[in-house]
């Protein structure tokens, strides 16, 4: 199943590749590479190094009252970026749990639990903008229609995951009854991450700490804007604010699509799709939209990748040895599930 999902990955990301740079004139995509803005793209830095923190400051908050070091948090994070960048269905986030946990007194499924309520953290914040942006945008009516409707069914399935950790022990009783329809396996399989779910989102329960959460998250996403936009304005293409926030929402929930290690393609052809020349006369080059698009890529991808290569050699990790004690910590989790009265 892997090795067929890697497959579908590496076609996928062909066809978006070809879609990406059909037509495309490299002489002057390299035209606008020579007269870049350096100064805009050094700029970028100060709201990279702050997201960068906050993501680690909330991972730190999520984690307590067990007390993790903001610099193993760090080292996680950056090897977390390597790992999702070369391996696919993001499984750099169970790497970064197990570099945690390996080194802290905390189980690989708590540090795991907290990355996904930090998950949803993400995405929530981000539909909410995304409704708060459709109207001002001059995009088709049938496409705001279908974004307000998935914006919408996101934050109802999150204010439902929030009931039901509120009704906990009914909550419980409901996966239950509708997982008896299933075979055993695959029930018990889902009401552990049904558990995980609800053990995350828990959390949120507490009205300050969920308050003190989402004004981060939403401070994260306005920043990642920012970095869009000065990109942008590095290569001389004219962006608003909220076009900014548009792309980079856009080019984030298009990471969800199965596609190459570093969304080679994908990534580029969801920028391009998302600036339409009715949107803005200048987006009608495509030579100097696909060169933002690249331009991008490479200035959130590369920075912490390399740093997780960094972080990754000097940790030792080798996916073999992750995979050995996951299984080794899933067969301890089952054992101790059988012995429990």
């Amino acid at each position: 199943m892997k090795y067929l999902k890697f497959v579908i990955g590496l076609l996928i990301s062909g066809v978006c590749l070809w879609l990406a740079i059909k037509d495309i004139q490299f002489s002057k995509v390299g035209d606008a590479l020579s007269t870049l803005n350096w100064w805009w793209l050094l700029a970028v830095s100060i709201p990279t190094m702050i997201v960068i923190y906050f993501k680690v400051w909330r991972n730190q908050l999520l984690l307590k009252p067990d007390h993790v070091h903001k610099y193993r948090l760090f080292t996680a994070l950056m090897i977390s970026y390597l790992w999702n960048t070369i391996l696919p269905a993001r499984l750099g986030e169970v790497v970064r749990a197990y570099t945690v946990a390996r080194t802290e007194k905390i189980g690989t499924v708590r540090v795991f639990s907290a990355i996904l309520l930090e998950k949803i953290l993400d995405i929530i914040p981000c539909f909410v903008l995304i409704l708060g942006l459709i109207p001002f945008l001059s995009i088709e009516d049938g496409l705001k229609t279908s974004v307000l409707l998935l914006g919408s069914a996101m934050v109802a399935a999150f204010l439902v995951c929030l009931l039901m950790a509120w009704q906990r022990n009914r909550a419980e009783k409901f996966i239950k009854f509708v997982l008896k329809l299933l075979p055993q396996k695959i029930a018990h399989k889902l009401y552990s991450f049904a558990e995980e779910v609800l053990d995350a989102v828990s959390i949120l329960l507490n009205p300050r700490i969920a308050v003190v959460l989402f004004i981060q998250s939403m401070v994260q996403w306005t920043l990642n804007s920012l970095i869009y936009l000065w990109v942008a304005w590095a290569v001389g293409l004219p962006m608003s604010f909220e076009v900014g926030m548009m792309v980079m929402i856009a080019s984030n929930l298009g990471m969800v699509v199965p596609a190459a290690p570093g969304y080679i393609g994908t990534f580029e052809v969801v920028i391009m799709a998302v600036l339409p020349a009715s949107m803005n006369a200048a987006y009608a080059n495509r030579d100097l939209v696909f060169t933002y698009a690249l331009l991008e890529h490479i200035v959130g991808f590369l920075p912490v990748v390399l740093l997780g290569a960094y972080y990754t050699w000097h940790e030792g990790l080798k996916l073999g040895k992750v995979d050995k004690s996951l299984e080794q910590e899933s067969l301890t989790a089952s054992v101790a599930e059988v012995k429990t009265p």
